[in-house]
């Protein structure tokens, strides 16, 4: 599960870039209040929403932004994993995959129209860390080594190819 400070992070995000508290609620799937429970806390942390929307403070950092738009995924992914897992009726799961989906088709369509290069790169290192990963649990190090040496030597022509 995402943690708590992904979490906050993301709305956070989605709140400079202009989406209002509901929206940011539904995008993530949970209540107002939690959204405002994040804002709250993370403006006691020095993270003041509405001067950063104003300043457009993320729009400073593109390479924050990928790693921002990864978080989002991962987080997503495992959203799904917890409801595949959970044990709650098929019908139950089935209104929770429908909902994730919609968030990550609403979250998708924001970070396009936003910056579609650092979401395209978000992607990207998101997919080689699952696979990545996927081979490690395998035990098969021959062949993660192998996608190690393949992702160093076609690093570059990831960002040709976008």
């Amino acid at each position: 599960m995402a943690s708590k400070s992904q979490k906050i992070e993301i709305a956070r995000s989605l709140y400079i870039v202009g989406k209002n508290i509901e929206e940011i609620a539904d995008i993530l799937d949970t209540s107002v209040r939690t959204i405002q429970n994040y804002r709250s806390e993370d403006g006691a942390n020095g993270h003041d929403w509405d001067v950063l929307r104003a300043e457009k403070h993320i729009v400073a950092d593109p390479n924050r932004r990928e790693h921002l738009y990864s978080d989002f995924v991962t987080y997503m992914y495992e959203t799904l994993q917890g409801v595949r897992d959970a044990e709650i009726p098929a019908e139950a799961k089935a209104d929770k995959i429908v909902k994730l989906s919609d968030a990550f088709s609403k979250m998708k369509a924001i970070v396009r129209y936003e910056d579609p290069l650092a979401y395209k790169h978000g992607i990207i290192k998101h997919v080689i860390k699952v696979i990545g990963e996927g081979i490690k649990a395998t035990g098969d190090k021959e062949l993660l080594e192998r996608f190690i040496e393949v992702v160093d030597q076609h690093g570059d022509e990831l960002d040709v190819a976008l």
